[in-house]
Parts: C-alpha cells; sequence; structure tokens
C-alpha cells in the first residue's frame, strides 16, 4: 500500500512536470508572434534604462552579434526568436548604460536603405541576416532577413553586385510562414 502511493506520487509529479514544460512551450510560441505585434523577450524585463549597464546587458543576452558606433555611445545587435525574425539594438550611452532597445527589422528601418551601401553598411543598418544565397549567373549576392509585420512573416531581401554593393531591395511573403489573414 505505501509502495503504491509513493508510485501514485511520483507519477502525479511526473504529470506536473510535464504540464509545466507544455506551459512554457506554449508561452514560447506565444513569443513568437508573426502576427506583427511587439516582440518581447522575458530577458529584457530583467533590464532597466538609465540603471543596468553593458556589462548587465551582455550577462542577460549574451555575446552581441555586432556592435555598431553611436554618436551618442554604442548599440550591441542581437538576432532574437526562431529564424531571427527580430533584431534589437540594445542602445548604450558614452557613460556604459543601457538606454532602451530598438528593433531593426521594421519597413521604416528599410525605409532608409539606400542602393551603393556596402556589405558592413548594411550588416549595421539590419544585424546578421537570416541567409544568404550567391547568385553565380548574375555574380550577385542576395542576403534574406525574415520579419513580422501586420500580415504576418515576410522576407526583406538585399541584393549585392560583385563589389560587394547593394543595388537593390525588396520585400517578399515568407512562403515558409503562414500569413494571419
Amino acid at each position: 500500500m505505501v509502495r503504491a502511493m509513493v508510485g501514485d506520487r511520483a507519477v502525479t509529479r511526473f504529470r506536473r512536470l510535464v504540464i509545466g514544460v507544455m506551459g512554457l512551450a506554449v508561452i514560447s510560441l506565444v513569443a513568437c508572434d508573426f502576427g506583427g505585434r511587439g516582440y518581447e523577450d522575458e530577458r529584457l524585463a530583467r533590464l532597466t534604462v538609465g540603471r543596468s549597464t553593458e556589462q548587465d546587458v551582455r550577462k542577460t543576452l549574451g555575446t552581441p552579434s555586432a556592435v555598431r558606433e553611436m554618436p551618442s555611445g554604442k548599440g550591441l545587435i542581437y538576432p532574437l526568436g526562431p529564424a531571427k525574425p527580430h533584431t534589437l539594438l540594445i542602445k548604450i550611452d558614452a557613460s556604459g548604460k543601457y538606454q532602451g532597445r530598438e528593433d531593426l527589422l521594421t519597413r521604416a528601418n528599410f525605409a532608409r536603405f539606400r542602393q551603393g551601401m556596402n556589405k558592413v553598411e548594411v550588416l549595421g543598418m539590419f544585424g546578421q541576416p537570416t541567409r544568404s544565397q550567391k547568385l553565380t549567373s548574375q555574380q550577385q549576392t542576395a542576403w534574406e532577413w525574415r520579419f513580422v509585420d501586420a500580415g504576418g512573416s515576410k522576407i526583406f531581401t538585399v541584393t549585392f553586385d560583385s563589389l560587394g554593393r547593394a543595388i537593390g531591395s525588396a520585400i517578399k511573403e515568407d512562403p515558409g510562414r503562414p500569413n494571419d489573414r
């Protein structure tokens, strides 16, 4: 009888664990918002504007994929989310304090793109691409970033010539993700 009760307790604990893991999986799916709403990562809640330091940011988010020099300090670039549909610029002022964030993968930021930019300038503007593809017949390279738009998941593409200068950009539907309609 005692053995059966201990076994029942173990089964109950296991069920609770499974339910908890399933709950976390659902929460992580909600954080991967393809409905166009702002991306929130629970780690960002640990940072306080004006109080958190660059070291706090790095301890919380890890090593940035790139660092951008800015007039008021620097920006740490972090691709976040599954398939990286959000790339955040974490702003650090000259005294080393966290000053907020900006999602780099937005239509407003894409509008700042200009033909003739080099690859370093494009990386500083949008972060690492989700995908890079050589177009050998045209001697071009295309970089793609998946991003979240009001209608669902989209892809922003920048095409470079053989010298590494941007020659064009486009936004298209993401064939790998269903859109919310």
